[in-house]
């Protein structure tokens, strides 16, 4: 479980709770409030599918995922959040920087969470 919590990890979940307290609050954060969240959605999910995949299927605590694996989950999260379930209910709506976001936070992942945990492993990417 250690691994699971690092800082960065602890801040992608420290900034959701500020921001959806602000949001209850009916105090959004202008900026933040619309793309941070989306931005930080997939290095965050990212970080505990690695985490039960190092731990649990490969058992390899170097093991990091390819690029290719993290634009799917972007793309895999643009299209449940940003097309499919627009289509559905009327909470969702469809905004393309939302898909920016996601993206954004698949490179943020691979080439700076993803290069602290390959240090801290000893791992070379």
């Amino acid at each position: 479980m250690k691994k699971l919590f690092d800082p960065l990890f602890i801040t992608y979940c420290l900034l959701w709770i500020v921001i959806h307290l602000f949001r209850h609050l009916q105090q959004p954060i202008p900026v933040l409030n619309s793309y941070l969240t989306d931005f930080i959605a997939v290095p965050a999910m990212a970080h505990v599918t690695l985490t039960i995949t190092r731990q649990y299927i490969i058992r390899n605590n170097v093991y990091t995922y390819p690029l290719s694996y993290l634009l799917f989950i972007a793309g895999y999260t643009a299209f449940i959040f940003e097309w499919l379930l627009p289509h559905y209910s009327p909470k969702y709506t469809s905004d393309v920087w939302d898909v920016v976001a996601y993206f954004g936070g698949s490179l943020f992942y691979y080439y700076v969470h993803g290069n602290r945990l390959a240090k801290s492993t000893g791992d070379i990417l």
